[in-house]
């Protein structure tokens, strides 16, 4: 196993899933649930296909000699991972931005690695390695409240310390955000129980990057589940069906298939570089995925003009929790050389 390349892959997949979502921001007069009807079409069910197909071969034969219970445990966890992603917005809107991304990311960062860890590693975790890992986690947890702290400054700012989160529903926002970052990191569980899958499909002439592909096939289509009813259901409602044909927005499919292949390339690099990490590399890369995820989009919101006019005050706390997420992405380089 190469671990130092596998780091190298987590990491630029990291700035793949990081950079995402800037198509988010050049689409309009589309809405929201049209750009994401696009996205996650590509991303969770044309891209995934079609690169499995490609790189492996007789992809059915994969599913037939993949033991029943391990193919519905992947299916079923990226289902979870779909769930977790429509209940963000929903947390968001209730907690703030600041507050309600961060409960997301660390819940999400803390359950990927520890779930894995206990789990296929139990006995890591009071290793030096494992102990390593562990402060990773809990420094990305830090960083990950840091930069809470200077969004929720900066709104305040901004916005003339006016409160933007819906009043009195604080409680129900933490609960929905606590439970969208569990099953957020579903995602990660179904790469760390997919073995069996991965076996099936080198069995049969695959590759270990080909039958990783048959995994993500399988589990971004269970996330494309709630994707699709989620969007299907807004753009029926908000009656923006008709905005897919506006004229002078052809290119906004182009927008979407551009974050497509970096969403789901970023997670296709992921999972090969995890693999590369060896046994372990569900524990060790999930958190430096994440914490490079974090780092990058939250520089590209600054770069693109997010932080403009924001006090000092939240600029400071911003770049002290971008320095603390550098920490623990170097603690998990630190355990990965041991």
């Amino acid at each position: 196993m190469n671990s130092w390349l596998g780091f190298s892959l987590v990491v630029v997949g990291g700035v793949m899933q990081g950079t995402f979502f800037l198509g988010l921001k050049y689409v309009n007069p589309w809405k929201w649930e049209n750009i994401w009807a696009v996205f996650s079409a590509l991303s969770l069910l044309v891209l995934p296909i079609g690169l499995a197909v490609a790189t492996v071969p007789h992809i059915g034969e994969v599913f037939a000699r993949t033991p029943g219970s391990t193919l519905w445990v992947v299916v079923l966890y990226g289902a979870g991972w779909g769930i977790g992603g429509v209940l963000s917005g929903l947390g968001v809107a209730r907690m703030g931005m600041a507050m309600g991304v961060a409960v997301l990311l660390g819940v999400t960062a803390a359950v990927g690695t520890f779930v894995p860890l206990v789990a296929n590693n139990p006995e890591m975790a009071f290793t030096k390695k494992g102990l390593v890992v562990i402060l990773s986690v809990l420094t990305l947890l830090l960083g990950v409240g840091l930069v809470a702290v200077a969004g929720k400054k900066r709104d305040a700012s901004l916005a003339g310390g006016s409160n933007s989160v819906q009043q009195g529903k604080f409680g129900v926002g933490l609960a929905i955000c606590i439970f969208s970052g569990i099953f957020s990191a579903m995602l990660n569980l179904a790469f760390a129980f997919s073995q069996p899958m991965v076996n099936a499909g080198t069995e049969i002439g695959a590759s270990q990057f080909g039958a990783m592909n048959a995994v993500w096939m399988a589990a971004l289509a269970g996330g494309f589940v709630a994707n699709g009813l989620y969007t299907g259901y807004l753009l029926t409602r908000n009656r923006t069906w008709a905005y897919f044909t506006l004229p002078g927005t052809g290119r906004f499919w182009g927008y979407g298939l551009g974050m497509a292949v970096l969403w789901t390339g970023g997670v296709v690099l992921y999972g090969r570089g995890a693999a590369f990490m060896g046994q372990v590399g569900a524990v060790m890369g999930w958190p430096l995925f994440m914490a490079t995820i974090i780092l990058i989009s939250t520089v590209c919101g600054f770069l693109t003009g997010e932080w403009k006019g924001s006090s000092a005050q939240a600029k400071k706390y911003m770049l002290l929790g971008l320095v603390v997420l550098m920490v623990a992405s170097g603690l998990v380089g630190l355990a990965n050389r041991m």
